[in-house]
């Protein structure tokens, strides 16, 4: 089963990884993914294919996780499920990196397809999870 989260995890993340370079390259979102690097006083002149591949890292760690956690959810239908996460998570990701005082200022400034991209990838993991608990449970 670790193998399997492992690579789970791998093709979402470099998925959206690469969705979100696209996103990134044609401006549908107002702010830069790699944009944190400002904050890090080390990662500010390296290059930038390295702070790709440290997002790629750290949204790898995140859909490790969500693996797991979506098996908490396998008994809720998965369309269900993945579009609520999916919402939460993107609505708050765009909250956190936009900054915005209120809740009002962040829907004005949402990106539909950065929210599109997170849920996508949440339906991803969570159909992967809760298809390999199936065929291999965790008990076995």
């Amino acid at each position: 089963m670790k193998g399997l989260s492992i690579s789970t995890s791998l093709v979402a993340a470099l998925g959206t990884t690469i969705l979100f370079k696209f996103l990134d390259f044609f401006h549908f979102i107002k702010w830069n993914p790699i944009g944190y690097t400002k904050n890090f006083a080390v990662l500010k002149g390296s290059n930038v294919y390295v702070k790709w591949i440290i997002l790629f890292l750290i949204i790898w760690g995140i859909c490790f996780l969500l693996y797991y956690v979506c098996l908490l959810f396998a008994k809720i239908p998965v369309s269900i499920t993945s579009i609520a996460l999916g919402l939460l998570i993107a609505f708050t990701l765009e909250w956190v990196i936009l900054d915005a005082n209120s809740f009002e200022k962040t829907i004005k400034k949402l990106s539909i397809p950065f929210i599109c991209i997170v849920i996508i990838a949440v339906r991803f993991v969570m159909e992967s999870a809760i298809f390999h608990s199936k065929e291999n449970p965790l008990g076995k």
